[in-house]
């Protein structure tokens, strides 16, 4: 006689990848909350998060990658350029930690308690990284948020300007994504407009100062130590190529940019369709596999979470990125502890929220609607048209995706 309740557990597993993981050891499980970016249902947080612990780590991981490049460098081995690469990422990735985690919530102003205290944190590492200034940041961003995917929306003329378009064929879209990535006029203009934006028409006159004064002691620093070839290496590449390459995947991923043709007022349950959590992983394999092809599912399964997720998790999706639906349903909510406010607020409005499960390719693929993917949609909703778009019947987008100067 079969079990209600175990049938009901096994459609449970099969709907849920991170539910699928509790079959495995206690120990392995805080990993896996943190490379899937989901708790278990039921299961206790071990480690309390707050802003200064994401800070901090945050700072260490760039730490480390300028480390492991300098031991890359000195001396030069057969292993110096997987070990230099190695390092370049975990600079970026750290780097990123930083601006868009601690950046992003000095702007709302929900790092620390005080406004004063936030913007000190915001212009610092700002100033450091050749980042927007606060108050511009903090406009655009709040911008962002009020009209999020539309043509006022910074992000979504940025990857227009890119030649981006829904509907591309995965042919297409895979030749777009390694062009844009290796693109050097994209990566010259990307770090032209951020040095641009720290000396140029700088405001308030404070900021124009500490720009000033960091690049003063940046050329003193190398001039007095004559590690330009370090500086070069450990600080401006990952700073440049990799941190832009990293910004350019996570800001494909962050939306489903085209949905609904880019229209500036949509109804509350549109809006809420944009965001989507970008959970990283898949179910464990099947029970029901034996022997050889069971060892080889179980292979591939530990080497996609230990390398493909969570390099994702490492360098692109760090933070509290991964449950980007939840800032934008609930700004002010204690989003170092995101997995777990996430989980709970579903549990009490689940209409609100929409997901995505797989690895980076698959985000790219469900926010570019690539062939039409429609992952983590309802089936009612029925996308906006790309050639019925506002940035094509304005005329400031080609329907083939090229820009027309001037327009954007």
């Amino acid at each position: 006689m079969s079990n209600p309740q175990s049938t009901e557990d096994d459609l449970l597993i099969a709907g849920e990848p991170r539910e699928s993981m509790r079959i495995l050891p206690a120990f392995v499980q805080p990993y896996l909350t943190w490379v899937t970016g989901v708790p278990l249902k039921g299961g206790k947080q071990l480690i309390p998060w707050s802003p200064a612990k994401a800070g901090l780590l945050g700072i260490v991981q760039m730490a480390v990658g300028i480390a492991l490049g300098a031991y890359a460098l000195h001396p030069l081995t057969a292993w110096s350029p997987f070990l230099l690469v190695l390092g370049w990422l975990l600079t970026s990735g750290g780097m990123r930690r930083l601006d868009v985690v601690v950046v992003h919530q000095t702007l709302h102003r929900m790092f620390t308690k005080k406004a004063w205290s936030n913007r000190l944190v915001g212009e610092l590492i700002t100033t450091v990284f050749w980042r927007t200034p606060y108050d511009e940041n903090r406009k655009e961003h709040l911008t962002h948020h009020a009209f999020p995917c539309s043509m006022k929306d910074g992000d979504t003329r940025y990857l227009l300007s890119t030649g981006m378009r829904p509907g591309m064929t995965r042919t297409e879209f895979r030749r777009y994504l390694w062009a844009t990535l290796f693109s050097p006029r994209h990566h010259a203009r990307f770090l032209f407009g951020r040095v641009k934006s720290n000396y140029v028409g700088v405001r308030p006159r404070y900021r124009l100062a500490m720009s000033l004064a960091y690049l003063t002691a940046t050329v003193a620093f190398v001039g007095l130590t004559g590690w330009w070839v370090e500086w070069l290496v450990l600080w401006l590449v990952p700073a440049s190529v990799f941190f832009q390459s990293c910004t350019y995947l996570y800001t494909m991923t962050e939306h489903r940019w085209w949905l609904f043709g880019n229209q500036e007022r949509l109804p509350r349950d549109k809006r809420d369709l944009l965001t989507f959590g970008r959970f990283c992983g898949e179910a464990v394999p099947d029970a029901s596999l034996s022997g050889g092809r069971r060892a080889a599912a179980w292979a591939t399964w530990t080497f996609r979470m230990l390398v493909v997720h969570s390099s994702y998790r490492m360098f692109v999706l760090v933070g509290d990125t991964v449950q980007h639906d939840l800032h934008h349903v609930m700004p002010a909510c204690d989003w170092a502890n995101s997995p777990w406010i996430r989980a709970d607020d579903q549990g009490n409005r689940p209409e609100r929220y929409s997901e995505v499960w797989g690895s980076l390719a698959d985000h790219l693929q469900a926010a570019g609607q690539v062939e039409g993917d429609r992952a983590g949609l309802p089936e009612d909703v029925a996308p906006t048209p790309w050639t019925e778009s506002v940035p094509v019947v304005t005329g400031a987008v080609t329907p083939d995706g090229r820009t027309v100067k001037g327009q954007l």
